[in-house]
């Protein structure tokens, strides 16, 4: 039988042989990062890894980096990070916390399994139980633990990336070591507050949370709970796990009423209580047979769903705790992760030399999607780059490309702007879309 290490050597292998340039960045990356190593020889000696394969392009098009799936025991990396993190080293940096954090999931994902199964138990004894079903507090408290193992996992990521900047600045003094970990990832940001003046910055952790002389964070509840701040609520994960709460709850209380409406059928639905406001989650779009008692509601009040954020653990998809930027899908930034072209920005960013600005970056990727380049799965990376001083993009179907001159690049306000219209002027051309007749002509593609 073959042992733990030679089975990650298999994984890798494979991954390789259908991924080379990515493969090989893989294989590097686990080389200079032992501790990374060693937590996926765990997991595979805990029977709870089996593969590791590449990230849904659509997923990653949203802003995703990375997940585990718990079903087929898989990791998913996303390739443009991948394939470029020999020549970046803040994407092989955030390739290590976020692996970091992922092979968590994997080392703890019975512990996850056995919570969500406690989870269901006491939604079903309530479901059973005499009307009203109030599940206020329930899905409270399932938003506590979810906090809990989102943050202790986060920690894990983090670690395992300041072992690495540890390492290669082994005589950095603490300060020293603050600033290179702000900017060894976009993601380690999130953590620090910054001073002092341009040019002479000074780093120091968010409030509430200790590192330590070597870069790490002890998992003590006083770091958890920072953690649970500074990353779990400001990156909007409350406004996942809580509408996931709720969907379980209304599909268990829609099989016991039908289960009890089989010997009865004139069995009474029950009066099913959540006070979205006390949940964090209010305009949450409740199931008709939900009440929301958050004072002043009489009753459901219509609004939006929740917004589309990466998923957490337990989620069976390919998802990413390490949403790490800022608020998810509010932002109006491209470089944060919630933002939903953040994927597409970081496509672009990562193939452009550092001299471009962001704002240029991004506005080259505005000026594609209006040139028909609408999403990442459009664009060819070998034709993304800066010739004769302008941008240039180009897609896989011959004719399509864009050029764009960084000096006339208007700021990264505007350029969200120009994206918002976009995106309500292709809901509108949907929308007519969907009324137009079969005979209607049809409009026509226009390459550039």
């Amino acid at each position: 039988m073959a042992t733990p290490a030679e089975k990650l050597e298999a994984m890798l292998t494979d991954f390789e042989s259908a991924n080379a340039a990515g493969g090989k960045n893989l294989r590097d990356l686990l080389k200079t990062t032992p501790e990374l190593q060693a937590r996926i020889v765990k997991s595979i000696e805990l029977g709870n890894l089996d593969t590791i394969k590449p990230l849904d392009p659509a997923l990653r098009s949203r802003g995703v980096m990375g997940g585990f799936n718990p079903v087929d025991k898989s990791i998913a990396l996303p390739m443009d990070m991948l394939n470029s993190a020999d020549t970046n080293p803040r994407n092989a940096n955030t390739l290590r916390l976020v692996f970091g954090h992922e092979i968590e999931h994997s080392v703890n994902k019975q512990a996850i399994a056995d919570g969500n199964k406690a989870f269901e138990d006491k939604v079903r004894k309530i479901a059973e139980g005499p009307s009203p079903h109030d599940y206020t507090t329930l899905v409270k408290d399932r938003d506590t633990e979810s906090r809990k193992r989102e943050a202790n996992d986060q920690i894990a990521g983090f670690n395992v990336l300041a072992a690495h900047v540890r390492r290669e600045n082994p005589k950095a003094s603490k300060e020293q070591l603050y600033d290179k970990l702000f900017h060894s990832s976009n993601q380690m940001e999130q953590y620090f507050d910054v001073g002092g003046t341009p040019g002479k910055e000074k780093y120091t952790p968010k409030a509430g949370l200790t590192i330590d002389k070597n870069g790490k964070i002890a998992a003590t509840k006083a770091n958890i709970d920072a953690i649970g701040e500074h990353f779990y609520e400001a990156n909007g994960y409350p406004k996942v796990y809580g509408p996931r709460s709720l969907a379980l709850i209304n599909k268990i209380e829609n099989e016991t009423l039908a289960a009890a409406r089989v010997g009865n059928p004139s069995h009474p639905a029950p009066e099913i209580k959540v006070n979205l406001k006390e949940l964090g989650l209010t305009g949450l779009r409740l199931p008709p047979s939900f009440t929301d008692t958050s004072p002043s509601l009489a009753r459901p009040t219509p609004a939006v769903p929740a917004p589309a954020l990466p998923a957490p653990a337990e989620s069976p998809a390919p998802v990413t705790p390490t949403a790490a930027s800022a608020p998810a899908a509010a932002s109006r930034d491209f470089r944060d992760v919630g933002h939903p072209d953040n994927g597409y920005f970081q496509l672009l960013r990562d193939k452009l030399p550092a001299s471009v600005p962001d704002n240029a970056v991004a506005h080259a990727m505005l000026l594609a999607k209006q040139g028909g380049l609408t999403d990442p799965s459009k664009v060819n990376s070998n034709e993304i780059g800066l010739v004769g001083g302008k941008i240039w993009v180009g897609g896989h179907t011959p004719g399509f490309h864009i050029s764009a001159d960084p000096a006339q690049s208007p700021p990264m306000e505007q350029v969200s702007q120009g994206l918002s219209k976009l995106q309500a002027h292709t809901t509108q051309a949907q929308e007519a879309q969907n009324l137009r007749g079969p005979n209607d002509p049809q409009p026509q593609a226009i390459a550039r």
